[in-house]
């Protein structure tokens, strides 16, 4: 059966020729928290013009409709936004006369026509009103952006006002404006103004995860509602007219040297453009995508790449030294000056656009500033080339740069579209900006990519899926998302991959395509086939829910908050715990290169930024995933790679973390760390739990001395202490932190016990006090295991209630000495106790104590 993980890692493998560590280290199936983690990480949101869409594919439903539809097709769409929303009810009147007001100098009595019938009266006081002027008016029953007046009909000095005529501002269109805003003379009148901007239109935020380059753009959008609907996808007619006195390869030649960082290479020649402000459609689009209008030129540019998917570049051509450009490795140390003004310094893994003399763009990243198209650009070069994504992702994250072009490139885009985007572009330039388009396409294409195939077979789609598809509508949904049948017969179909879907390899990717088309929420639980693992590793073994709740309830329930972090961390932070952490092979920064080997580096980061805000007093904890290395041999779900659950619990400030009026305050100390692990031992029934002092200090990097370990069946399982200093201070934490570390995978291969009831003795009981003088060594937990295990059978309890040492107790005990009081509990479910009874116990305690670890009783 195929699955999300394995896709998600088929797919970076290919990308970069690397696993991504965050993908294929993800919990299995069964959890799917790291899995819906790690693909948030990468997601790109993407704003998508309904109206845009309508170009390429009809739609006939209501954009709640579309974003389900959407959201079920693996298109998460996180929010559905309505531009005209604030111009309800605001259309274009027509200025019939201006009288000046009677009662009022500054005012003006204004009969406005708006096509419904009849000319209505408005009280105005804007200074350039005046008769003849297209104006926006809004109507009784508007809400105005700009302060949410409500406009309904008025008095305004003896004079009935029906409305209201408007300014920019008051629109919420500029800040500040002079008057009334006065539209061009061929507005219609009595159309709404929403739709006369062209802000009548459906804006959707999609959440695209990074298998999925295909629908980084609006055509890719539509390829998919059109396949969801059964209707026909238009894609946009180039119609070029080209110059056959002007000649491609005579005004610019292109050589590949880095083939291994440019695949392909494809250019077009604009001759004689004119470089302006671009028309309000064009600007419209683009700023309704989260993009900024520059000139017509670079717009254009910015506009194909949102419509098909595919970056391009635009180039002064006659900046262009030698016309020529040579696609090479980039020297190390060199500089270059990047379009947003930043002196770059680049290496030798960094692809580069160059011309015959120096660097002009850095290939599929950022262009150069000495090469932009500018006011004074007369003659326009168009870039539509295919770098290498693991190259693009390397060079945009060295250099720091985030940019369209490197999103798009870095996930991979489509072969299939440079000379497209190439085309369309010169396209959009002669028509807006004018010029003259050289005949014929400089492209280089030194090493063509291979035309993937791949056979599916029927019954294997019927048993993955999981519910009977016949074959003929298998076939329709493959061909209606542009995979083509080569052939097929009664078991089988061989499809031709499209170019854009680059995460499609195997049979496996087919299937999904047809179970996500066919729809998800179509195929009945019932119906649902279980995984079958065909490999002999198992995914390791989780805590069942109720054990991780009943954990986390207990916490919540003590005033502890619980934190969710990420499980790739830096490596200096890794290497506290381990020498060799779990790196992952292409990571997106240095930053996050390992897989976490403990859940503390992320606990005290958390901790340090809570701290910069002011909030010192803290009560925290996580569960989570930790990783580690382990050998080959051992049987893990992944080779050499093994993950276990851990909770961690942290504590700074005062135990208090406000201030009560009748308690003093104190800070958070060892005890509290050491009280609250006791409890957790209580609240999970563990047998033969025992706290003890670290045995091996190395088990538990960053604590300091003033630790415990917990000891559950012969097995360190957790500890609870201080941190060390240079801990802290490595994190920029200045006050004392208290934690504790689970390792709950550990806990779980541990046996437990049932809660008993223990009736309530009708009988007194008996307080006995014995202090002993032992050694510094003797800890008084085994002082206390010798007083049970000899108490005989009336003693309930043996708690610690003082302690004696220091300079003052080595003068009164001796050198080396320290007294340690219990408070003992003597209790019969049958009878009141005498004194002989307690005598007796008392006795053989003394004798025991004195015997095991040489203690004397303390008489004074």
């Amino acid at each position: 059966m195929f699955s999300l993980h394995e896709r998600s890692r088929r797919f970076h493998e290919k990308l970069s020729q690397e696993v991504i560590g965050f993908c294929i280290f993800a919990l299995p199936l069964s959890n799917t928290t790291h899995l819906t983690v790690s693909l948030c990480i990468s997601c790109m949101t993407m704003i998508i013009s309904q109206r845009w869409l309508g170009e390429f594919v009809d739609i006939s439903v209501s954009p709640k409709d579309v974003a389900h539809i959407l959201t079920m097709l693996g298109l998460e769409v996180e929010s559905v936004r309505f531009p005209a929303e604030h111009l309800q009810n605001i259309v274009i009147g027509e200025i019939l006369t201006k009288e000046q007001h009677p009662n009022a100098h500054k005012l003006s009595v204004c009969r406005v026509a708006i096509d419904d019938g009849h000319a209505r009266t408005i009280v105005c006081g804007a200074p350039n009103v005046s008769q003849g002027q297209k104006v926006p008016v809004a109507l009784p029953g508007a809400v105005l952006p700009r302060g949410g007046l409500r406009i309904e009909k008025r008095i305004l000095r003896g004079i009935e006002s029906d409305g209201m005529i408007c300014s920019q501002a008051e629109l919420g269109f500029t800040e500040n404006s002079d008057g009334i805003w006065e539209l061009p003379n061929d507005a219609p009148v009595g159309k709404a103004l929403a739709e006369y901007l062209g802000m009548d239109d459906v804006l959707y935020e999609i959440s695209i995860t990074p298998n999925r380059p295909d629908c980084l753009s609006h055509i890719g959008i539509a390829r998919e509602l059109a396949a969801y609907f059964h209707a026909p996808l238009r894609l946009p007619r180039i119609s070029i007219q080209e110059d056959t006195t002007l000649h491609t390869t005579d005004l610019i030649r292109v050589y590949i040297e880095d083939r291994e960082g440019c695949h392909r290479f494809a250019g077009r020649i604009i001759m004689g453009v004119t470089v302006a402000e671009s028309p309000q459609w064009i600007k419209d689009r683009i700023t309704a995508c989260g993009l900024r209008p520059i000139n017509n030129v670079v717009d254009i540019t910015n506009y194909v790449m949102l419509e098909c998917g595919k970056p391009i570049h635009a180039f002064d051509l006659n900046t262009i030294a030698g016309n020529t450009l040579i696609i090479r490795k980039a020297r190390d140390g060199e500089e270059f000056i990047t379009l947003d003004g930043k002196t770059r310094i680049l290496d030798s893994s960094m692809t580069m656009v160059c011309d015959a003399e120096r660097s002009s763009a850095i290939g599929g990243v950022m262009g150069g500033k000495h090469s932009e198209i500018c006011a004074s650009t007369v003659n326009v070069l168009i870039e539509s080339a295919y770098f290498h994504p693991s190259s693009i992702r390397r060079t945009a994250k060295k250099l720091g740069i985030t940019s369209d072009a490197a999103y798009r490139f870095e996930r991979g885009v489509d072969m299939g579209t440079v000379v497209f985007a190439a085309d369309r572009a010169a396209e959009l330039i002669q028509q807006i900006a004018g010029g003259k388009i050289a005949q014929g396409i400089v492209d280089i294409y030194p090493i063509p990519h291979p035309e993937k195939q791949v056979q599916v077979r029927y019954e294997r789609v019927r048993k993955h899926i999981g519910i009977s598809i016949p074959n003929a509508d298998q076939r329709s949904i493959l061909e209606r998302l542009g995979f083509s049948i080569l052939e097929h017969d009664e078991t089988s179909a061989t499809y031709r991959i499209p170019s854009y879907r680059i995460d499609v390899d195997h049979e496996a990717d087919c299937i999904e395509e047809i179970a996500r088309l066919h729809g998800y929420d179509k195929i009945p639980l019932s119906h649902v086939s279980r995984v079958q693992l065909t490999d002999r590793r198992v995914p390791p073994q989780y805590t069942p829910l109720p054990f991780a709740e009943k954990l986390s309830s207990f916490l919540r329930a003590n005033g502890c908050t619980e934190i969710i972090t990420q499980t790739i961390i830096d490596p200096t932070s890794a290497f506290f715990f381990t020498s060799s952490p779990v790196r992952i092979a292409n990571p997106l920064g240095e930053e996050l290169s390992c897989m976490r080997p403990s859940l503390l580096p992320s606990m005290l980061k958390t901790i340090e930024r809570n701290h910069r805000y002011g909030r010192k007093n803290l009560r925290l904890f996580e569960l989570g995933t930790v990783f580690h290395s382990v050998p080959h041999t051992h049987n893990t779900c992944i080779s050499s790679i093994a993950e276990e659950q851990h909770c961690v619990i942290a504590f700074t400030g005062t135990y208090i973390p406000y201030k009560i009026w009748n308690s003093q305050e104190r800070a958070v100390d060892f005890y509290d760390a050491k009280g609250l692990l006791e409890s957790i031992t209580h609240i999970l029934c563990l047998k033969s739990a025992l706290l003890q002092p670290i045995l091996n200090p190395e088990s538990y990097p960053m604590f300091s001395v003033n630790t415990v370990e917990l000891i559950v069946q012969g097995k360190s399982v957790g500890c609870a202490g201080e941190l060390d200093i240079p801990t802290l201070k490595a994190f920029n934490i200045d006050i004392p932190v208290i934690a504790c570390i689970l390792n709950i995978s550990a806990l779980h291969t541990c046996s437990s016990q049932q809660h008993s009831y223990t009736p309530v003795s009708p009988f007194p009981t008996v307080v006995r006090d014995l202090a002993f003088v032992v050694d510094n060594s003797v800890h008084a937990e085994r002082i206390r295991e010798c007083i049970m295990q000899r108490g005989g059978g009336y003693l309930r309890t043996a708690r610690v209630f003082d302690v004696f040492s220091g300079e003052v107790a080595q003068k009164v005990l001796g050198n080396g000495k320290k007294s340690i009081a219990f408070s003992l509990e003597f209790n019969s479910f049958e009878k009141t106790l005498e004194d002989t009874e307690i005598d007796s116990a008392i006795c053989s305690i003394v004798e025991h104590v004195q015997s095991s670890v040489g203690g004397i009783l303390r008489s004074a």
